[in-house]
């Protein structure tokens, strides 16, 4: 069948037969278009649903932080150990852990100003802004390194400025912000942190041998000072999540997918150039047998039609001949007409059954 189409290419494509290469050309172009927009969507369809599913994996985290954030006595202990800054806050919490932990050491190799507070990797964390500027950590973040970070780390530098950096960062992006901040998207030193606000909001007279209510009340919005004028302790809770792995996979799943969908379409176009090229034989092999159908009927007919034209010829020129001596020349002629005749039959059963015209031949 190929080796048909092949031959019927050549002879029509090639020497002629516009119509079907501007088909073949046409069905190629149109089913290849067509698959590969398929696969396209098909793969971009995969990329959107694993960011989607990153996107809620690390809002469930970002909520579990503001939710470990609602504790009415880490609130009131937060709010009575507030420091001016962020490092002091960071240096607070270094050493609130060193007492929890009693005496630590550090290694050979660590700085002598490090100490992990737990934890192998950049955790979720929560910072507290109390009315007046006042901050404290409420889930505190793990693995900081102190100062400006161990150059080994590289462009994922987990240390104490960029924890300042970040959450400076928030701080200001959250007062330029409207009513209803949306959560931040931020990057530092490599990597990208995602942030939400919330307004945490108790009871100022807390103790701890309370029986009372000593739920903690979350507001998307609203001015601090106003909570306190009520006899209520609010702070603006600000909970990050570390979503630089999200990140990378998604771009690295981005580059794969692209390479897959560049590969993938290259086979496609070749596939449908075959398909198109199979599908397109029975129309080569009509092409064939119309051509050979012209040859046979121009070659056929040519020899009766100069036999005719000739005695035609020769009667005009025997005009003055009698009818009888003129028979000779009418009777080549009758024989001339049914020999035309004939062979138009047979090319006639040739078209209508091709098999057949081939086993005569």
């Amino acid at each position: 069948m190929s080796a048909v189409f092949n031959n019927g290419q050549k002879d029509g494509l090639t020497a002629g037969s516009g119509d079907l290469r501007a088909l073949r050309k046409r069905l190629w172009l149109r089913s290849s278009m067509l698959v590969c927009s398929i696969l396209v969507f098909a793969l971009a369809a995969a990329w959107v649903a694993s960011a989607f599913s990153a996107r809620d994996a690390n809002n469930v985290a970002l909520q579990n932080v503001m939710t470990d954030s609602l504790n009415r006595g880490s609130l009131m202990e937060a709010y009575e150990g507030a420091k001016p800054d962020v490092p002091q806050a960071f240096a607070s919490l270094i050493e609130s852990s060193k007492e929890e932990a009693g005496d630590w050491k550090p290694t050979a190799t660590a700085p002598d100003t490090y100490y992990s507070l737990s934890g192998p990797v950049q955790s979720p964390f929560s910072l507290a802004v109390f009315e007046g500027g006042s901050m404290a950590f409420l889930v505190p973040p793990h693995n900081v390194i102190s100062g400006d970070g161990d150059p080994l780390y590289g462009a994922f530098n987990w240390c104490e400025s960029a924890l300042e950096e970040l959450t400076n960062i928030a701080l200001s992006n959250r007062a330029d912000a409207g009513k209803r901040p949306k959560p931040q998207y931020i990057k530092v030193q490599g990597m990208t942190w995602k942030c939400a606000t919330e307004i945490a909001v108790t009871s100022s007279r807390y103790s701890k041998d309370a029986t009372g209510d000593s739920g903690v009340s979350l507001y998307s919005d609203g001015r601090l000072e106003g909570y306190e004028k009520d006899g209520y302790l609010a702070a603006r809770v600000y909970a990050f999540v570390d979503i630089t792995s999200s990140v990378i996979y998604l771009r690295r799943m981005a580059m794969f997918l692209a390479a897959v969908g560049v590969v993938g379409c290259a086979v496609l176009v070749l596939v449908c150039r075959k398909i198109i090229d199979r599908a397109l034989v029975p129309v080569a092999e009509s092409q064939a047998r119309q051509r050979e159908f012209l040859i046979k009927a121009s070659h056929e007919l040519k020899t009766p039609m100069a036999s005719l034209s000739s005695n035609l010829d020769a009667l005009v020129a025997n005009s003055a001949e009698t009818v009888a001596s003129q028979e000779r020349w009418t009777k080549n002629m009758r024989e001339d007409i049914d020999e035309l005749a004939d062979r138009t039959c047979k090319l006639l059963d040739l078209v209508a059954d091709p098999e057949r015209g081939d086993s005569k031949a």
